[in-house]
């Protein structure tokens, strides 16, 4: 490995450097637009921050915030490869026949910053030596490391390139030869003991929350690497990844409320999408291909929870030549994948009817209770039933569920056979539609079904239903294409942000979306 220091690509004539820019500003007015919490503490650390930012350029002749070209950046290491190369070094022992070059954020400075701690791009952390009485060079210009506390702070993103040494207790060290900021923290950071303990603080600053706590950088890392594993098994297997409307002149596919907004250029209002079904599956039936998904975001206009997010991620996935069964095959085979990918177990999922789930958890069979019992049952179990808003059977069988067995399902359950009539785009027998919700650590991860692909019945169940939860019109485009020849399809939907949630076992969704959506400020 090099030591070889990245040098900054400037313009041809001098930029105005920023201490000349805040000329113009004051510390107060730069702390308010910086930040909320612009207090004494902060203004105090601004001006120091701003101080040696001008004494870096001004005496230095460096630039605190330079330009990169990233050819240049091939020489760099990382703390683990250093750790790597110099695992056999004794205590006390340095190696100045090696030189390395790493940049990296500074966590802490001790000892009026002979030492400081960096944490590079994997989030690994190096010490670094300032020895006294040794020259270092700051671009081109030489400086005394014992005052290099006069340029740096914590927080700053610094290149430094040395030697390494182990520490008399087994530290590997870096001893540097030179350093250069890359990047000046104006602002201090949050207590890198306590961290960001406020909720409501870390959901907002998430850049903050990234920076100082490690299981939100490694949950959110986890989140990216689950959806390429995901993406990775279906490719494997033959599926086509599509794109699909997310304005929408149509809300449909789930029942919820949707966002509105207007098109200045159509001079019509637009929805944006509760879910790609429907694109979907005239994308199947034009032959695309026989095995389609898509990943993408969905937007239901109601409230937030735990579990719940107006804004978030879903795959859809549909196959021909398939019906249920086969897509909570693909389901287990997914979670299976997934689980293993990341070093987690799971029991092996069980499959029960909603009817029989009710049953056992509250003794009374459903399928010879009327519509007028079921409201009873509802009535006596708290529920005001003048707010529901259907009363058919099906629908009320799916209330008592989610009030009374919903929550006690622990275990990797499919509950399977959902009501018909609630069910309008599913095959059904009877008053059981051919569909299923699937339950991972006590969250509703799925929802699949095989297809009802007669357009006739299809069009009968959207009109007995009065199209609650499809949307707010008939859409006569899928009922075109179905009526063109839909093959036995199967489709199941996957809440990307649950399922991430219950592979790591997180309990609030906001804590796996990188930007939840928050109240703003007044």
């Amino acid at each position: 490995m090099s030591s070889r220091m990245i040098k900054p690509i400037y313009p041809q004539t001098r930029p105005m450097l920023l201490y000349e820019s805040t000329n113009d500003y004051n510390v107060g007015t730069l702390a308010d637009a910086f930040t909320s919490l612009a207090n004494d503490a902060v203004k105090e650390q601004m001006s120091i921050r701003l101080a040696k930012l001008k004494h870096l350029e001004s005496e230095l002749g460096s630039s605190g915030y330079p330009e990169i070209d990233s050819k240049e950046t091939e020489s760099m290491t990382t703390v683990e490869q250093i750790n790597k190369n110099h695992r056999t070094l004794n205590n006390d022992e340095e190696n100045e026949g090696v030189n390395y070059c790493i940049y990296g954020r500074i966590k802490a400075i001790r000892f009026g910053g002979l030492f400081v701690v960096i944490e590079d791009k994997q989030g690994d952390e190096l010490q670094v030596l300032f020895r006294r009485k040794m020259t270092i060079h700051i671009g081109d210009k030489p400086f005394n490391a014992e005052n290099i506390d006069q340029l740096i702070d914590i927080g700053d993103v610094i290149q430094v390139g040395g030697h390494v040494k182990k520490t008399g207790t087994g530290e590997l060290t870096l001893i540097p030869h030179h350093m250069s900021i890359l990047a000046k923290c104006l602002l201090p950071m949050p207590d890198g003991f306590h961290g960001l303990k406020d909720v409501a603080t870390r959901h907002k600053l998430r850049h903050l929350d990234i920076m100082v706590n490690e299981d939100t950088r490694g949950i959110l890392l986890q989140r990216s690497h689950i959806i390429w594993e995901l993406r990775k098994l279906l490719h494997s297997k033959g599926f086509v990844e599509v794109e699909t409307p997310i304005l929408q002149h149509i809300y449909s596919g789930a029942n919820a409320q949707p966002f509105k907004t207007r098109s200045e250029a159509l001079d019509e209002n637009l929805y944006l999408r509760i879910a790609p079904e429907f694109f979907l599956k005239r994308l199947i039936v034009g032959g695309l291909g026989d095995k389609i998904f898509e990943i993408g975001k969905c937007f239901r206009n109601e409230g937030t929870s735990a579990r719940h997010s107006p804004e978030f991620t879903m795959i859809e996935i549909y196959q021909q030549m398939a019906n249920a069964g086969d897509m909570i095959n693909l389901l287990e085979e997914i979670i299976e994948t997934l689980a293993k990918k990341i070093g987690v177990e799971f029991p092996k999922f069980t499959r029960k009817t909603m009817v029989g789930l009710i049953e056992e958890h509250i003794g009374i069979n459903v399928d010879l209770c009327s519509s007028e019992q079921l409201l009873s049952i509802l009535r006596e179990r708290g529920l005001d039933t003048n707010t529901l808003e259907s009363n058919s059977w099906g629908s009320l069988v799916a209330t008592l569920f989610k009030c009374a067995v919903e929550d006690n399902i622990t275990e990797p359950t499919h509950v399977t056979e959902l009501p018909s009539d609630i069910s309008p785009l599913a095959a059904s027998e009877g008053s059981k539609g051919k569909v299923f919700e699937s339950y991972l650590q006590g969250l509703e991860i799925a929802h699949g079904c095989t297809e009802e692909c007669n357009p006739v019945q299809l069009l009968h169940k959207l009109d007995m239903c009065g199209l609650q939860g499809l949307g707010h019109t008939r859409d006569t485009e899928l009922l075109n294409a179905v009526a063109h020849g839909m093959p036995p399809t199967a489709g199941i939907g996957i809440g990307i942000d649950r399922l991430v949630m219950a592979l790591s076992k997180t309990t609030s969704i906001k804590n796996i979306q990188t930007f939840p959506l928050l109240k703003s400020e007044a």
